[in-house]
């Protein structure tokens, strides 16, 4: 019985040690588990950081157009009451009446106390009053900087139906592109496209020779009506305006050299600037010697 008593606890003493080894060994499992937890955690913030990445370039992304916002048109609802002439108006704006001039174009004046009525101020004017009659609703794009003029009115571009009417005025040939000054040049280069195409058709100012010009409108090279009284009160009524049974060639055996307008008795060489315009009443000259001592006289342009 001693024996067997000594034997137990020979077994007890054996198993001790594998018996903590085997709780140490749990040790290590829990800690790989809290490294898993970890690692796990880690794994979530970098996948947190990875979808916010995105979002922020969804918002960048999203403020591109802001640019374009700040190059939109500032219109401003407004209201016509009054047709002055071809190129300035009166409107209702915010409850009170502007005087606005038209930016970057000129009409032929039609009440101007020296110039008085120029060749195509009444058609600019009658114009204006055909497309923007009292009442009409309209749209206000007010000039750059001080945004008024020496005079008080307001400078800017009117739209109606969403047509700007600054350019509707020099596709009709009713106005020139005229006064342009900084900082309101946006859209001088379309208005200039505008005019040309105009010129090529010799449409309104620009069926007369010589009429506009640069610095404004010059009546010098204006013929006066024949056979009309002087106190015509249309230009419709000056000489520029053929007869069609007249609008006939002549002197044909020089065609293609020097074109002289009968009716203007200006003459044009080629390249210049109404040569291809002038179709009516030609007259050619084989040299410009010949056309001036018929009397004609050379186009500025």
């Amino acid at each position: 019985m001693n024996k067997r008593f000594l034997q137990l606890i020979f077994s007890l003493i054996v198993m001790i040690p594998i018996l903590l080894g085997g709780c140490s060994g749990t040790e290590p499992t829990k800690v790989k588990s809290e490294d898993k937890t970890s690692s796990v955690v880690k794994n979530n913030e970098d996948h947190t950081n990875e979808t916010n990445e995105p979002k922020a370039q969804s918002q960048s992304q999203t403020e591109v157009p802001a640019k374009s916002k700040i190059t939109n048109k500032k219109l401003l609802p407004a209201t016509i009451v009054k047709n002055v002439d071809g190129d300035t108006i009166n409107i209702s704006l915010n409850g009170k009446i502007e005087k606005v001039r038209m930016l970057c174009v000129d009409t032929p004046e039609t009440h101007h106390p020296r110039l008085g009525v120029q060749p195509f101020g009444p058609e600019a004017s009658a114009f204006t009053q055909k497309i923007l009659p009292v009442g009409t609703k309209v749209e206000i794009e007010p000039g750059l900087g001080d945004g008024r003029d020496k005079y008080g009115r307001l400078l800017a571009y009117i739209y109606v139906n969403g047509k700007m009417f600054n350019e509707m005025l020099l596709e009709q040939g009713l106005a020139r592109v005229a006064y342009i000054y900084a900082p309101n040049t946006q859209y001088v280069d379309e208005f200039y496209a505008i005019q040309k195409k105009a010129q090529k058709k010799g449409v309104g100012i620009w069926s007369i020779e010589n009429y506009a010009q640069e610095d404004g409108y010059n009546t010098d090279d204006v013929d006066k009506p024949k056979d009309k009284s002087t106190n015509s009160k249309a230009p419709s009524e000056n000489n520029y305006q053929n007869n069609p049974s007249d609008d006939q060639e002549t002197n044909l055996d020089c065609k293609g050299k020097i074109k002289g307008n009968a009716n203007s008795h200006i003459y044009h060489v080629p390249g210049g600037s109404f040569y291809d315009s002038t179709t009516d009443n030609i007259v050619w000259f084989c040299s410009e010697k010949e056309a001036q001592d018929k009397g004609y006289r050379k186009s500025k342009r």
